[in-house]
């Protein structure tokens, strides 16, 4: 009896201490980023694919930024590391958000930005 007693203590005590992740992505079109691309013609070639990150941290829903800020800081690490000169541009921009809690006192909130970079010519 000790024995299951402590054993389904333990297991509470990791479920407990595990922590809970979520994720979610953002799709849609509401972004800060906005390119008018007209793409009748078959004038442009995919380059490469880019990523930005951005994390904020809370303890007992104190600190780090807001949610749509840290989405910015993803899109705007994205687009510093896209490196983008002449005539490219972002296309297929997307957000994805990771919100990870242990027990509600500590929660980290990752924005994860992906593009891909197509050039004109």
């Amino acid at each position: 009896m000790k024995r299951i007693l402590a054993l389904s203590l333990l297991c509470l005590t990791l479920m407990l201490v595990g922590g809970c992740g979520v994720s979610s992505d953002m799709t849609f079109n509401q972004n800060e980023m906005q390119t008018n691309v007209v793409l009748s013609q078959n004038n442009f070639v995919a380059v490469k694919t880019v990523t930005g990150e951005a994390s904020s941290t809370y303890f007992l829903v104190f600190g780090g930024l807001r949610r749509a800020e840290t989405k910015a800081a993803a899109m705007s690490d994205m687009v510093w590391n896209a490196e983008l000169s002449g005539s490219q541009a972002i296309v297929n921009a997307s957000v994805s958000m990771h919100v990870q809690t242990i027990l509600g006192i500590y929660t980290k909130v990752t924005a994860y930005a992906t593009g891909t970079v197509v050039e004109f010519f």
